[in-house]
């Protein structure tokens, strides 16, 4: 019975480290493929004339639910804001997607 114990035990542990390993390379995945995703969404955007989607996508970067924004470097977060900043003006709104037309 011992011997059982022993191998389930270490059969747990191998998926417990299995498990690890698989959810660091989740995380690494993410770090790399969210931000290249959103500068590739923001340059479609842009390009077609969507600019209020590049300030609302800016929400979606910022919300505490999601926390995507953990996943950007400082220096990608500054391109970022600069491109929502550009697209904010070429829309009308503020960099916050605050419509200036109706204040």
């Amino acid at each position: 019975k011992q011997w059982y114990q022993r191998r389930v035990r270490g059969m747990k542990d191998e998926v417990d480290t299995g498990d690890r390993d698989r959810a660091e390379q989740l995380e690494s995945l993410r770090r790399v493929c969210i931000p290249a995703t959103t500068f590739l969404l923001v340059n479609v955007l842009t390009e077609s004339g969507q600019d209020s989607g590049v300030v609302e996508l800016a929400d979606y970067l910022a919300s505490e639910q999601y926390k995507l924004y953990t996943l950007f470097t400082k220096e990608e977060l500054r391109r970022f804001l600069a491109k929502v900043y550009e697209s904010s003006i070429r829309c009308g709104c503020d960099p916050l997607g605050f419509n200036e037309q109706q204040q």
